[in-house]
């Protein structure tokens, strides 16, 4: 079945595909963030306290450290080979750092506040050794107020996932494991150097399973070198076999500028954006009949699993950890480039260097390197691009009640720009201003409808050649 049978119009979808335009996993985008030093991060960090002291808190943990190197990876890591004395004390050195980092964090806004999440990312955090991830939940422990239902998870790579390592990890509290899986085809897996045969995720998944975790996750890719629409449906095929409760879909992000790695990359056998498409609209097909919850941009899940609960009760939200709940937690970012998530207040981010991380704590300094202190406006346009991007649909009445706006008159320009996405199939807009994204062109091409929102876009990003895409009507 091809994207025109599935109601795509081609002409419509190369207009649009050919625009630059951000992927939002944050709104303000980390480029319009700035310097920040430490009383200006110590004032954010106290405006939060002071505007919900009493708030829940999510706890992530960025772990950089791999064994090997995958092509396609844009992580912030450092590839490492384990067993040797220089690993043992690079690991040793930075867990120490993220120790001390969790202790002020938890004396500067922790006291009397239930940690409802905790993840674990990377990276692989289960390069660490085992008395390494003891300690750190140990030190989590007796930092925080850990609620009895707490949902604890980890990144996992398969090829490193021995059941002794995953029934520690249960023992330790864990309830979900996120597997790295992106591709069942060997020669995909050959030429991004991510080899891991589909009987040792099947092995790793049945142990996980068996152990008693509450579930697992899927990381698959789409858009590499070697792919076709015959191996993806094959790896999807297998994936629904293998039964994950949630499943991240995401579209490769080719740039080579900034990744080295992605150099090496066989780009003439990249599939093309038609290629791509007729990928996207067979997955979500595939996911839908097998009983999945379409969630967002690119995330599958079933239905009485958490993120589709989520998005039932309106805590759903989307950051840098794909979409996950807990849209009403304050998001504590530990190690080098995590962030924090401050609700209302902004985002603080840790400097990038591992090096410099560890240098920071040690000398007794904030790691906080960039920042973006919320301003109203930025406010208003984060929820509507939450609810667009985690819903699919603008709600302005939630919008007006909210933020005691009237949605029709402060967003007059955007909805100008809606009514030509809506002659072009991407949206539907209703008579109170809603608008609600199409299956399959809009949702395909999200960005687009997303973009207009978006107030520190040049007018420019919105220009194919001599035509601007957003002027009529603007």
């Amino acid at each position: 079945m091809t994207a025109r049978d599935n109601g795509v119009d081609l002409e419509v979808f190369h207009r649009y595909a050919g625009l630059s335009l951000p992927r939002h996993v944050s709104y303000p985008m980390p480029s319009w963030w700035s310097e920040v030093d430490a009383t200006e991060a110590e004032s954010m960090w106290q405006a939060s306290l002071k505007r919900r002291p009493q708030n829940d808190l999510s706890l992530y943990l960025h772990v950089p450290f791999c064994e090997s190197q995958c092509k396609f990876c844009a992580c912030n890591r450092i590839t490492l080979p384990k067993n040797s004395a220089a690993a043992a004390e690079r690991t040793d050195r930075y867990v120490r750092a993220m120790e001390r980092e969790i202790r002020g964090l938890g004396e500067t806004v922790g006291e009397g506040r239930r940690l409802r999440q905790i993840h674990w990312g990377g990276g692989s955090p289960t390069y660490l050794s085992t008395e390494l991830i003891e300690r750190l939940c140990k030190t989590i422990e007796d930092t925080f107020n850990i609620a009895s239902d707490a949902e604890i998870a980890m990144e996992v790579d398969p090829r490193h996932a021995p059941v002794e390592l995953l029934s520690m990890l249960r023992r330790l509290g864990f309830t979900r494991l996120s597997l790295g899986v992106q591709d069942f085809d060997e020669q995909v897996q050959e030429h991004v150097r991510r080899i891991q045969p589909l009987d040792l995720v099947r092995d790793t998944v049945r142990n996980i399973r068996d152990l008693g975790f509450t579930a697992v996750n899927f990381d698959l890719i789409y858009g590499l070198p070697y792919q076709t629409m015959e191996t993806v449906r094959e790896t999807i095929k297998q994936t629904i076999e293998l039964s994950p409760d949630r499943v991240a879909f995401y579209h490769y992000a080719q740039i080579p500028g900034k990744i080295a790695t992605q150099r090496g990359m066989h780009h003439d056998q990249m599939p093309d954006s038609d290629l791509k498409l007729e990928m996207f609209l067979m997955a979500a097909r595939m996911f839908e009949e097998a009983g999945y919850v379409f969630i967002g941009l690119d995330h599958f899940a079933k239905p009485d699993e958490a993120l589709a609960k989520s998005l039932e009760d309106g805590t759903l939200q989307r950051n840098f950890q794909g979409m996950t709940t807990g849209g009403d937690l304050d998001l504590l970012g530990i190690g080098a480039s995590s962030i924090s998530h401050l609700r209302d207040v902004g985002f603080i981010q840790n400097v990038h260097s591992v090096a410099d991380y560890a240098e920071c704590i040690e000398k007794g300094e904030t790691p906080a390197r960039k920042a973006k202190l919320f301003s109203p406006d930025d406010r208003i346009r984060q929820a509507v691009m939450t609810q667009l991007y985690c819903t699919t649909e603008i709600l302005p009445a939630v919008i007006e009640e909210r933020f005691g706006i009237s949605f029709g008159e402060y967003f007059a320009r955007e909805l100008g720009v809606m009514h030509v996405l809506e002659q072009d199939g991407l949206v539907t807009v209703a008579d109170d201003h809603g608008i609600r994204v199409s299956f399959p062109l809009g949702r395909v091409l999200m960005r687009t409808v997303a973009a207009p929102f978006d107030a520190y876009l040049e007018p420019d990003s919105y220009r194919v050649g001599d035509q601007h895409m957003f002027s009529a009507n603007a």
